[in-house]
């Protein structure tokens, strides 16, 4: 997933080079899932390895949130507020939450530098996103790429 991650950051910087904004922050959103994803399946919910195909981890990521923590909500597998969520909620139950300064960088840069503009329904319509909006989520997934095993 690692190898899948980093491809789609390259094919994302190959867009944003030819100005293809909306597809740039497309494939941003998916690399940014999968980062979490990683985090989450790092992190060992339920016993999920990385033998696991990745719906049968995020299935048990799922229950596991359901059961223990019933105020974390999955609305899909797409969710990037939920895995990061679940990262906080793990990180929790391993006896190492999260110092508040690096929660609160996780939140802004996956939540509301990522999530809020970008929805997996994008593939359907234009978004007419911009340079800066696709500078912004490149710099966000820049981060959580570098950053992702110091969450684990």
């Amino acid at each position: 997933m690692q190898l899948a991650a980093k491809d789609r950051c390259r094919d994302a910087e190959e867009l944003f080079l030819r100005q293809r904004f909306d597809g740039c922050v497309y494939l941003l959103g998916f690399a940014a899932e999968m980062w979490l994803k990683i985090v989450c399946m790092t992190l060992n919910p339920l016993g999920s390895k990385f033998d696991d195909d990745v719906m049968t981890a995020m299935k048990k990521l799922k229950q596991s949130m359901r059961q223990r923590t019933p105020a974390v909500k999955c609305k899909d597998f797409h969710d990037l507020e939920f895995f990061v969520r679940c990262i906080e909620e793990l990180r929790l139950r391993k006896g190492d939450p999260l110092p508040p300064p690096r929660q609160t960088e996780l939140r802004s840069r996956m939540i509301q530098g990522i999530y809020e503009e970008w929805i997996v329904d994008m593939r359907y319509r234009r978004s007419n996103l911009t340079e800066v909006d696709a500078q912004s989520a490149l710099e966000n997934v820049w981060w959580i790429q570098s950053t992702w095993d110091d969450f684990t």
